[in-house]
């Protein structure tokens, strides 16, 4: 639907309630991707990563933009 600011605030009620859900952490960094907040997008793909996620099309993509 591309509405990525709400699923933004989704995420971070998601986080509020699970703070160690890799992919809210994922998925966030895409939507602040798409929106073109790259920092953002960084943090919390570095986040999923520390808590084990093991994609490497995400592990890829840190080395690329972070």
């Amino acid at each position: 639907m591309n509405d990525y600011y709400g699923a933004i605030s989704d995420y971070n009620k998601a986080l509020e309630i699970d703070p160690i859900d890799k992919d809210s952490y994922i998925n966030r960094s895409i939507s602040k991707e798409m929106i073109g907040d790259i920092t953002g997008a960084c943090f919390d793909a570095k986040k999923a990563i520390s808590l084990g996620d093991k994609n490497l099309k995400n592990k890829n993509w840190i080395k690329e933009y972070c």
